[in-house]
């Protein structure tokens, strides 16, 4: 794309960076960023980042050759002095990259949403996305782009006619939202929901609740939070979070037997379930009273199934009715989003369905996958890889899932280390039908002696697993044995 909205000098970038300049500059604008040298768009700088297993600064060269005509570096390297182009050194590349997002942040006068929370941030910003287009150019972030080189090279990308910005915020640590907020500056901030997922570096899941809460820190002034009402911490947000800059709190709710919410409670949204239309997904009537908006109810249709895709959809429907898009584009969003890779990425072949959720897990997102499956024709069969970051809860995280999915599925299957828990839980309870394979080379040898026609097939683990190799390799054997 020529049209960048980046258009920034030489001189620009070491003010923004406080960088020093070496080698002549040229005066050419900077129309585009990238870290990556073999993506490089036209006129771009090029941000070697250092990793724990490599140095971008090896492949600055590379860059230039490419068509990079400015970069950043932090220290000297083999080839600086075979350089014409223009070379700025910093403290930091990877913070420099974080004052160049937040020099175009300062330029953007759109709205801003950001999303957080253990599970289902990654569906509910596509749904966020799909539903403000309707009304504005959205610009969303791509992929898993949630961390602080993802974040501010997402703000980098935004063009001219984008006059909407949907980011996702993940962290590992306390302290990493905190950042992400304040270089985004949120209008409205959504919380999905409070899981173990990290849990090994917060203690709890109250030090979760803490760190996810920090997305609040850089809000603006009169900004809006948007909070799944059924997570029992996020009830008791206001307690360890300073919302001072929020004027409005919307609680979104699935309503149940159990549950008393009503269209005279303010400021809720939720859904009461009319049908269930299998893996085609959920029509649901959805009323809102919220302040300033009014009361409401429409009809939608949830185009995945399960629970959770209903309090997705309602944070994301939530977010429209906020920033004034009109209902039947609400509803016309939601139907028509598309999730991101390797989320529920559905395939039947040779009677065989295949629901690829491979991209990540936590104990949350597997609880609510195992739930989904109860929508599923044929036997229920789950293949879990091992979940990541759980720490000192590993063990006992695992075997609540191997208990959970005891009563509600037919035939497990496990892979890894970790998952030797759900597989040992499943079979404690009374079930039989379970296998564990150590590696994933030893599952694919043997994958074929266990499911059968009519078979619907959940794949899920952490995204270090990496069980979208094992998906694919199913899938083209299904294929040959048509």
């Amino acid at each position: 794309m020529e049209d960048y909205k980046l258009n920034l000098t030489v001189k620009e970038i070491c003010n923004a960076t406080m960088g020093k300049l070496h080698n002549v500059d040229y005066g050419d604008p900077i129309k585009g960023v990238s870290i990556d040298s073999r993506e490089i768009p036209k006129n771009c700088l090029f941000v070697p980042i250092i990793g724990e297993n490599f140095d971008g600064h090896n492949f600055i060269l590379e860059a230039v050759a490419k068509g990079a005509i400015c970069a950043l570096y932090e220290h000297d390297f083999a080839e600086m002095n075979n350089l014409t182009v223009p070379l700025i050194k910093v403290a930091s590349c990877r913070r420099a990259l974080i004052d160049l997002a937040i020099l175009m942040r300062s330029q953007f006068n759109g709205e801003v949403i950001a999303i957080t929370g253990s599970a289902g941030k990654t569906t509910t910003k596509d749904m966020t996305a799909s539903i403000l287009s309707k009304k504005y150019e959205t610009l969303k972030t791509k992929g898993n782009f949630n961390n602080d080189i993802g974040l501010p090279l997402t703000l980098l990308n935004l063009q001219p006619q984008n006059n909407a910005l949907v980011l996702e915020m993940g962290m590992n640590h306390p302290g990493e939202i905190s950042l992400l907020s304040n270089i985004s500056l949120p209008k409205v901030c959504i919380i999905t929901n409070i899981g173990d997922a990290h849990i090994e570096n917060f203690g709890n899941r109250s030090g979760i609740l803490k760190a996810k809460a920090e997305i609040f820190q850089g809000i603006q002034q009169e900004g809006t939070a948007i909070l799944n009402g059924d997570d029992p911490l996020l009830a008791g947000l206001s307690t360890v979070a300073n919302m001072s800059n929020i004027a409005l709190t919307v609680y979104a709710h699935i309503k149940n037997d159990s549950s008393k919410i009503s269209s005279s409670k303010k400021n809720v949204i939720f859904a009461e379930v009319i049908n269930r239309n299998g893996f085609m997904g959920t029509v649901c009537n959805i009323h809102w009273n919220i302040y300033g908006i009014g009361e409401g109810q429409t009809e939608a249709l949830i185009p995945l199934p399960g629970d959770h895709m209903i309090m997705n959809a309602l944070l994301a429907f939530a977010t429209g009715l906020v920033l004034q898009v009109d209902v039947d584009s609400i509803v016309d969003g939601i139907k028509s989003f598309q999730p991101s890779g390797y989320r529920m990425a559905m395939s039947t072949i040779n009677g065989v369905t295949i629901v690829n959720d491979t991209y990540n897990a936590s104990t949350l997102s597997m609880k609510a996958t195992i739930d989904m499956m109860n929508v599923a024709e044929g036997r229920k069969v789950c293949i879990f890889g091992d979940m990541f970051e759980l720490g000192d809860y590993a063990k006992n995280l695992h075997s609540e899932i191997g208990r959970y999915a005891s009563e509600k599925i037919d035939l497990m299957l496990t892979v890894g280390t970790l998952s030797k828990h759900i597989h040992d839980s499943f079979i404690a309870e009374g079930q039989t039908n379970a296998v564990h394979f150590d590696t994933k080379e030893d599952f694919l040898q043997h994958w074929e002696e266990h499911i059968k026609f009519g078979d619907t097939v959940l794949i899920k683990a952490s995204r270090g697993m990496t069980l979208e190799t094992i998906v694919a390799t199913m899938i083209e054997q299904l294929h040959k044995s048509e």
